[in-house]
């Protein structure tokens, strides 16, 4: 009895007291909203699967993911700027309005250029890759491009204010809603299947409008243009997540180039599990961002090595439990999409390169807040040549896995880079050895379970991932024990005065 109170003391203490309090908010807050989403970007895939032919999804996937690329592309330029600004002084709601409205309109002259000459283009596309289908919905598809990277940017001023939970919101849950409400009412009154479409569009638009409207206040005057600054800034992300989004929107393009838009649609859906992946890595990363951002301006070096050390363990647990419980459930969610169970060893496969990613995540993301976008741009630049060669090379033998594959070599090749420059520049401990050999294990058995196919193996990966995200989210808990919790952006004062920075100056002051 006496043993149990104490356990249970402690990890009330841990969990009530500690740094990891911080993170658990955003897991148990904001995570909670992604669930919701999670559950209705399911609803969503279903009735879309349901509600048109295998070929004809493939087609729009395509188109989708066309769109979706580029609108992430577009729209995380404004939104790392609001991010960085806005974390810094995010008591500034004026600046903030003026500084929205200016990166508003810097997103939107080259989104809707680029869907202006989409439509324009969509027939000539659809011929050379001979997919007749594919123009229309590149045609009908066009203003969810704009909209998208006016909803991207909007949230990325809730999350330089810390409004994690309400971007996750806005930016996931309330557009997967909207479809759950609209999507049925095409079947039941027997509406063309290009109305999905707009019903896209408006699952962007909607929730976009309900935000503008604080950056519509009348009492706040004018706008706030980019610095030049800014603008380099601005640039290297957007090249940057133009290469960095693959997974769910380079690949799917790249798919169609190469497969059929019935292995297409088996790739879509692969990918779209996949990116269940990283489901609750997200909101921790969302979280660490604007903290992250305050310690760099408070010049607070101790406080900062602890936030990375306790935001990159539990990111890397996450990713290693989630992973193993889609991929357990992976033989139960196929079948309701319909015939997609060949679909199976693909998710697999592509969990393999999100594992990887996930012990270095949270060093890009510093490197990201810190305004170091060159090594990002590298980074993702290189990655991307490799996703656009290898699957053409590789296709031949292995089939769709060859993108995959192209995905795991560059995990490999490039993005321990991330790692070295983040310990360079900051001097935090960003991978050991006992990181090498736990993330070879669960490689391995992610790869063994992808080349046997059986029930078997598959459970084996399962548990050796369970077994590997376990030990982090306990170390993340043993470490920040006895660390005070506060729950304003920054910690508690009390702790040593704060520290000229290592290597970060505040570049937008330049």
């Amino acid at each position: 009895m006496r043993l149990s109170r104490s356990l249970t003391s402690y990890l009330s203490g841990v969990l009530l007291n500690g740094r990891l309090r911080a993170y658990l908010d955003i897991l148990v807050v904001g995570s909670g909203a992604r669930i919701f989403g999670l559950a209705s970007q399911f609803v969503v895939l279903i009735m879309l699967s349901r509600f048109i032919s295998k070929a004809s999804f493939g087609d729009l996937m395509t188109a989708f993911g066309f769109y979706r690329l580029a609108g992430l592309a577009l729209g995380v330029g404004g939104s790392l700027v609001l991010l960085y600004h806005v974390s810094r002084r995010r008591d500034d709601h004026r600046a903030e309005i003026r500084l929205q409205r200016f990166s508003a309109l810097v997103g939107a002259i080259p989104s809707g250029a680029i869907a202006l000459a989409a439509v324009f283009a969509a027939g000539p596309i659809a011929a050379a890759l001979g997919k007749p289908s594919l123009a229309i919905w590149l045609r009908e598809l066009a203003p969810f491009l704009l909209f998208t990277t006016l909803l991207i940017i909007t949230t990325g001023a809730l999350e330089g204010r810390s409004r994690v939970a309400q971007s996750i919101f806005w930016g996931e849950v309330a557009p997967n809603a909207v479809r759950i409400v609209l999507l049925p009412l095409i079947f039941v009154l027997k509406l063309p299947e290009v109305f999905v479409a707009h019903v896209l569009t408006l699952s962007v638009l909607l929730p976009w409008l309900w935000l503008a409207r604080r950056m519509f206040n009348r009492r706040v005057a004018g706008w706030q243009p980019w610095s030049r600054w800014d603008y380099n800034y601005s640039g290297k992300f957007v090249a940057a997540s133009l290469f960095a989004n693959q997974l769910g929107a380079a690949d799917i393009v790249i798919a169609s180039f190469l497969f059929s838009s019935v292995k297409v649609a088996d790739y879509a859906v692969a990918a779209r599990l996949a990116a269940l992946f990283t489901f609750f890595e997200l909101a921790l990363l969302k979280r660490f961002a604007p903290r992250a951002g305050r310690l760099l301006q408070d010049k607070d070096d101790a406080g900062l090595d602890r936030e990375f050390d306790t935001c990159r363990r539990l990111a890397i647990g996450c990713v290693a439990i989630t992973t193993g419980g889609v991929l357990f459930l992976a033989p139960v969610l196929l079948p309701l999409l319909g015939n997609y169970m060949s679909a199976r060893s693909l998710v697999i496969w592509l969990a393999i390169p999100s594992f990887l990613m996930s012990f270095y995540a949270t060093s890009d993301r510093l490197l990201i807040i810190a305004g170091q976008a060159n090594v990002a741009l590298v980074v993702t630049a290189s990655s991307f040549a490799t996703l656009i060669a290898c699957p053409f090379a590789l296709a031949p033998w292995f089939g769709p896995a060859a993108i995959p594959a192209a995905m795991i070599l560059s995990a490999v090749l490039f993005y321990p880079i991330v790692a070295v420059r983040t310990r360079q520049l900051v001097g935090v401990r960003t991978f050991a050895w006992l990181d090498g050999v736990l993330m070879a294990c669960g490689c391995v058995a992610l790869a063994g379970a992808a080349v046997a196919g059986s029930y078997a193996s598959a459970a084996i990966a399962c548990a050796m991932l369970g077994a590997i995200g376990t030990y982090y989210v306990a170390s993340a808990l043993s470490r920040s024990a006895a660390d005070a919790y506060d729950n304003s952006l920054i910690f508690a004062a009390g702790g040593s005065p704060p520290r000229p920075a290592r290597l970060f100056p505040d570049k937008a002051s330049q």
